[in-house]
C-alpha cells in the first residue's frame, strides 16, 4: 500500500477498501485508510498554484463533516451523513496556499471526492516551460491529458498524447531544413514510421530511442481496456516528458550558440 499516491495521485471517485494489513515488527496489523491519511505527517513537494512553481507543503488541519440533517420525506426525523474527511496542505513559502484532498467513508470503502487546486490547475502552469517547442494548443492538451488522468479517464488521455505526439512529427519536419525536402503533403502520407525515419537526426535521441511508443498510445486508443491503459499512462506521459524536456535544453543550447556566434561576429566587425 502506498499511502502517498492513495492522497495525491488517485483519481476522483475512486473506491478503495477502507481496512488495510500494515507489516509492523514482522506483525500485521489492521488500520483503516481514514485513519491513516487523517494521520499522515510528511512533508511533501508538490505545486504551488499561487507561487507558480514547486514547493514544499506541510501537513496541516483534518476537517471532519458527518452532520445530521434533516429529513425531508419524514420530518422532523434527523439522517447522519455519510462520514467524510478533508487533508489539507499548506506552502512552506506562504501559509495561505493551501492544498486541499477529500475523502468520503462509505461502509467498508473510502472514496477521494475532492483535490483543490485540480490536476488541471496544478500542471498547467508547468508545461508552460514546453512552449519553445509545443504549440499553445499542444500545451493545453498536454495539461487536458493529465485532468484527463486524473478522472481516471486513461484512454482519453492517451488520445490527448498520441495527438502531441502526431504534432511534434509534423511541427519538427515544418521547421527543419531538410536537402531535398518533400512537400508536406507527401510527408503525411507516410507511415508513422518513415515519418520518424526521414526527420529522425531533427528529434530528441530520447524520442527516437522510444518511438515505438506511437504504437502503445494507438493500441490503447483502439484495444486496450481502461484498466490497462491507467497502468501504462505513468511509462507512457514520463517518456513523452523526457522527450520534451531533451527538446527544451536542444533548443536553449541552439540559441545560446547562436547568440555566442553574433557576438563573436560583433566583435570581429570592431576589430576590422
Amino acid at each position: 500500500m502506498n499511502l502517498h499516491k492513495i492522497i495525491f495521485d488517485s483519481t476522483l471517485y475512486q473506491k478503495l477498501k477502507n481496512t488495510v494489513l500494515i507489516d509492523e515488527d514482522g506483525e500485521e496489523k489492521e488500520y483503516t485508510l481514514e485513519y491513516l491519511i487523517t494521520h499522515f505527517s510528511e512533508r511533501v513537494e508538490l505545486y504551488c498554484t499561487k507561487c507558480k512553481d514547486k514547493r514544499v507543503f506541510t501537513p496541516d488541519k483534518v476537517y471532519r463533516d458527518a452532520p445530521r440533517v434533516p429529513n425531508m420525506q419524514f420530518p422532523p426525523q434527523l439522517v447522519r451523513n455519510e462520514p467524510t474527511l478533508y487533508k489539507t496542505f499548506r506552502c512552506s513559502l506562504d501559509s495561505q496556499h493551501k492544498i486541499l484532498y477529500g475523502f468520503l467513508v462509505d461502509g467498508e470503502e473510502i472514496i477521494k471526492i475532492a483535490e483543490y487546486p485540480s490536476k488541471y490547475d496544478s500542471v498547467k502552469d508547468g508545461f508552460n516551460k514546453y512552449e519553445d517547442v509545443l504549440s499553445k494548443e499542444n500545451i493545453s492538451e498536454l495539461a487536458k491529458a493529465s485532468q484527463l488522468e486524473s478522472y481516471g479517464y486513461a484512454i482519453g488521455a492517451f488520445l490527448y498524447l498520441r495527438r502531441i505526439f502526431e504534432n511534434i512529427i509534423i511541427q519538427t519536419f515544418t521547421d527543419t531544413d531538410i536537402k531535398n525536402k518533400i512537400s508536406e503533403v507527401e510527408f503525411r502520407k507516410k507511415r508513422m514510421e518513415d515519418k520518424i525515419d526521414y526527420i529522425k537526426e531533427y528529434l530528441p535521441d530520447y524520442f527516437n530511442e522510444n518511438s515505438h511508443i506511437y504504437s502503445t498510445l494507438s493500441k490503447g486508443i483502439h484495444e486496450l481496456q481502461e484498466k490497462e491503459c491507467r497502468e501504462y499512462l505513468p511509462i507512457v506521459k514520463t517518456i513523452i516528458y523526457f522527450s520534451l524536456d531533451e527538446a527544451v535544453d536542444k533548443r536553449k543550447k541552439e540559441l545560446r550558440k547562436k547568440e555566442f556566434a553574433n557576438k563573436l561576429k560583433n566583435i570581429n566587425t570592431k576589430l576590422k
